[in-house]
């Protein structure tokens, strides 16, 4: 049961990663997962078999997800119903805020109660041989482990949501960037590894929407194109189309594994040195992820049936993000 539904955690993942505004990274955190994927993607060369062994079902259901909706959300739910869709999503990003907060506020509290630990046993130590050490020495032992035991400022906490608040809704100023033609060369190539380690990059960091910055870039037709495109000459049994598509789409499927790996890897770093701050950060990153997905979804009359529907997709995405958030 578990892995199954660890195969739809991973196609909500691939889905939001194709919908420009929405980040991926977003839903593994208001899914509870965040932790465990960034674990098993930093740790995967040290512990390759109980890595690939934790993302397989997620894997499968990224692809599931990308293969299957790509066309379904592209052309059909984000042209027919776009705030209805918007709102799914909108649901799963505030359903999994409460989990979220909670852990920011928890945060560190084991390593301070260790350190808090350590703490006492220096000072016992310092009384002990105060009268071998000279006075400084004992007071220098004594400020080493209360640096260990200082909390981040409250203020700093909230200037770094702050930060990151605001930077994902400065990227909506970003603007869309003019449709690249792509074809199979060495320059294609390079570009397209480039394009992969920025969108990989994105889909880790929660509220970045790698679609955004594809669309920022003017490779985001491009790379959904190539998609459909190698998925349909793959059934139509069209191999030359599938060829030229899959020589545009490796380069790409490359970056992705080098920019997850590398950033997994600093935000593993940042989490064990900073762990309070990086989940305020990352707070600040969710709590603004809404508002891009909102806008994005804006364009045209807006009837009853929409705002129906909005509330009905709303409140299913709340549910689901709150329910997988507590697993």
């Amino acid at each position: 049961m578990k892995f199954f539904l660890d195969i739809i955690r991973g196609a909500v993942i691939g889905i939001a990663n194709i919908i420009p505004g929405v980040s991926g990274g977003t839903m593994m955190v208001t899914m509870g997962i965040y932790d465990k994927l960034l674990g098993a993607i930093a740790g995967i060369f040290k512990q390759f078999k109980k890595s690939i062994k934790t993302l397989f079902p997620y894997i499968i259901g990224m692809a599931v997800g990308i293969g299957a909706f790509a066309f379904l959300l592209t052309k059909v739910l984000l042209v027919k119903a776009p705030l209805p869709t918007a709102f799914a999503f909108i649901g799963l990003i505030v359903g999994g805020v409460p989990v979220l907060v909670k852990k920011a506020i928890n945060a560190g509290s084991k390593k301070e109660k260790e350190a808090e630990v350590k703490e006492g046993a220096a000072e016992a130590a310092a009384e002990n041989t105060k009268a071998e050490k000279p006075v400084g020495e004992a007071m220098q032992t004594t400020a080493a482990s209360t640096v260990m035991t200082k909390k981040p400022n409250l203020v700093l906490c909230i200037l770094v949501f702050v930060l990151f608040f605001a930077l994902i809704i400065g990227m909506q100023f970003m603007g869309e960037g003019a449709d690249r033609n792509v074809s199979f060369s060495v320059g294609t190539v390079a570009i397209m590894l480039v394009m992969g380690v920025l969108a990989a990059a994105a889909m880790v960091i929660p509220g970045v929407s790698g679609s955004l910055l594809l669309l920022a870039f003017g490779y985001y037709n491009a790379v959904t194109g190539a998609v459909t495109d190698f998925i349909s000459a793959v059934f139509d049994f069209d191999i030359a189309t599938a060829w030229d598509k899959f020589l545009i789409l490796f380069p790409f499927g490359i970056g992705v594994l080098l920019g997850i790996f590398f950033v997994a890897k600093l935000i593993e770093w940042l989490l064990a040195k900073h762990e309070r701050l990086t989940y305020c950060g990352i707070l600040g990153l969710v709590c603004a992820s809404p508002i891009p997905v909102f806008l994005n979804a804006l364009g045209g009359a807006i009837g009853i049936g929409a705002i129906i529907g909005s509330i009905v997709t709303f409140g299913a995405g709340f549910v689901v993000a709150y329910v997988m958030g507590r697993e």
